[in-house]
């Protein structure tokens, strides 16, 4: 985990001021190379090679190549010995194996790393920047071009840093964002401002000024004929396989135990294959959703280092500018404040930290999937319709907001028109499958691996994703349909994993029905947040946002409805994982929040800002 910064020119005065936005990504070391064309920062938070000797930027043997890196690449050891019959290293670190896999291979270098990572390499002698990002999109890299020159950075606020970035909302931006939660094509909220997208590289060449953006991979559907057995054989191989590549690290290395399936096959694997008992931590709010019983049983069976976290929700009211200023982009999913709070944490025991995200789009885990199984006899626009999981994701909804959004909404960005088109793409392929994959390309970079990178980075914890390895990625796309969504008696969400649980796991364990985790409902959403929401929500209004529709009165509709949810139904399970009313809340004091914060005030000067200068 660090930050990473850069300009095609000469500027030491505003690289600092970057890199000075994105120290809390790595609080340990800082590093800068300027010269007459290019300006480079790191800001690194020490994981491999502890030495000041592995401070980044790093160089080549005779200075021509230069690199900075967010992230880890788990295969660098066996990179390493290859490279080293024909480069010197001098350090012991993974970021010096990339300089010299691009001097040997080039820009095909991309295709020899496995990991999360974004990174940029300057090239002296080809006068030629070099940016790339790793193939699930775990780690993030923006842009923007200012007069044909690029700035780049792990986070937007430090693009801002730079005077002449418009601080203008995109309207087709958030025009996806009430569809998905998240933008699918590379767009930001910032009208100037984007995002290479995952499995992309950007190349610079100084004697055009202009970047040249392309693929150098691109995930597809393959049909495997594998039996069951040997599907559960390569899926076991595989998964063990990535754990143990994400080892790597001379900083202590935990766990997120939730006792729910991905977790604990994680965490069982990842203890069959340590010398020593793993960290596992497990949170909660001493709430009755709280799952530290199915996470002891896990502990318990594997024999963990187990610790039990109990988180307060009551110190989330003043840290909500906070959270935000990390986020970057305003959010309606609870489980977003749920993950600062562990992340801050966990970060008290340990540097590194094993998480099971990227599971369920693998897997088939959401109920939104279910549509799409090949016993499931709805009309395919009806199942197409079931796709978004944002906020505000049909014409009623979007009543709220300005028409503008609305008419965005219906040419490239519609999820019926995006998702049509994959399956004239892919026409022999199952549904089930084809929708995954939609997923791992926009849900998976939009709202999983981007919530739980600045979760992490905030506190300086490094997150890992065995379970978004791109060689189980590739595989679980070539499995059928029917091994992840299964109809005997009942319907059966990840199937085939489960099967492979038992190996591992007590069947309490590996039949385990999903529950979705987060802050309780009533006790933080209805006592503390909503009369916040209300008041900062009406400013918006009394402001005349010009994304909002001034004439709608869907927004006090949408408090009023709130009031009348029952005070048993609101605690009960479904209406604590599944409230809609409540997230559109959410999102909309995030918005606001947001539009005050990047978009009014020009510095951002401080994360730790309180409520009360918003409202």
């Amino acid at each position: 985990m660090c930050g990473i910064c850069g300009l095609t020119w000469s500027d030491s005065d505003l690289i600092r001021k970057m890199g000075n936005k994105i120290k809390h990504r790595g609080p340990e070391q800082e590093g800068f190379f300027v010269d007459e064309h290019v300006s480079l920062c790191c800001e690194r938070l020490k994981i491999l090679d502890l030495r000041e000797t592995a401070k980044q930027p790093q160089h080549n043997e005779d200075s021509t190549i230069w690199v900075v890196l967010n992230g880890e690449i788990y295969n660098f050891r066996e990179l390493r010995e290859k490279l080293e019959h024909n480069h010197t290293f001098y350090t012991n670190s993974d970021t010096e194996v990339i300089l010299h896999a691009y001097e040997e291979y080039g820009e095909n270098c991309l295709e020899h790393l496995n990991g999360m990572f974004a990174f940029a390499i300057w090239d002296t002698k080809k006068k030629k920047l070099f940016l790339a990002r790793d193939r699930l999109g775990v780690k993030p890299l923006y842009y923007s071009l200012i007069n044909d020159d690029l700035l780049f950075s792990s986070e937007i606020k430090s693009i801002l840093q730079h005077d002449g970035v418009e601080r203008t909302l995109n309207y087709s931006a958030l025009s996806q964002f009430l569809t998905y939660a998240y933008t699918i094509d590379g767009q930001t909220l910032f009208k100037n401002i984007f995002e290479l997208l995952p499995g992309q590289k950007l190349v610079y060449y100084f004697d055009e000024k202009k970047p040249h953006i392309s693929n150098y991979w691109n995930l597809s559907l393959q049909n495997s004929s594998d039996s069951e057995d040997i599907i559960l054989k390569k899926l076991e191989k595989l998964l063990t396989k990535s754990i143990d590549l994400r080892l790597e690290s001379d900083a202590p290395v935990g766990a997120l135990l939730s006792g729910g399936l991905d977790s604990s096959i994680m965490v069982a694997i990842l203890n069959n294959i340590t010398e020593t008992p793993v960290k596992t931590f497990t949170t909660g709010f001493g709430h009755e959703l709280d799952e530290y019983k199915e996470a002891k049983i896990v502990s318990e069976h594997c024999g963990t280092d187990h610790h039990e976290i109990e988180l307060s929700y009551k110190k989330l009211t003043d840290m909500l500018p906070t959270i935000l200023w990390h986020m970057e982009f305003p959010f309606g999913r609870p489980s977003i404040l749920s993950n600062f709070l562990v992340s801050e944490e966990v970060k008290k025991f340990v540097t590194v930290a094993y998480t099971g995200e990227g599971s369920d789009e693998l897997f088939a885990g959401y109920n939104r999937y279910i549509p799409f199984s090949k016993k499931n006899s709805l009309p395919l626009n009806d199942k197409i319709n079931s796709i978004p999981s944002g906020f505000f994701s049909n014409s009623e909804d979007r009543n709220i907001f300005h028409e503008s959004l609305e008419l965005a909404s219906l040419t490239k960005n519609d999820p019926n028109i995006a998702f049509s088109k994959l399956i004239e793409k892919n026409p022999h392929h199952d549904l089930l499958n084809q929708v995954l994959l939609f997923e791992l390309k926009t849900e998976i970079p939009g709202a999983q691996t981007w919530r739980i990178d600045r979760a992490g980075s905030a506190h300086a914890l490094e997150l890992r994703e065995p379970f978004l390895d791109y060689h189980l990625v590739e595989y679980s796309a070539s499995i059928p349909g029917n091994y992840k969504i299964n109809f005997n008696d009942k319907i059966q969400k990840k199937f085939i994993l489960q099967k492979l649980a038992k190996k591992f796991l007590p069947d309490v364990i590996a039949t385990r029905k999903k529950f979705p985790w987060g802050i309780p409902y009533y006790d933080f959403f209805i006592k503390e947040f909503l009369p916040l929401a209300e008041c900062l929500i009406d400013k918006g209004i009394k402001n005349h946002r010009p994304f909002l529709n001034s004439k709608s009165n869907d927004i006090r509709d949408l408090f009023s409805n709130v009031l009348k949810l029952d005070d048993k139904n609101i605690k009960s399970k479904d209406i604590e994982i599944n409230d809609r009313i409540l997230r559109q809340i959410m999102f909309l004091f995030n918005l606001e929040l947001w539009y005050q914060m990047f978009i009014e005030n020009e510095n951002i000067t401080n994360p730790s800002l309180s409520i009360n200068k918003y409202v």
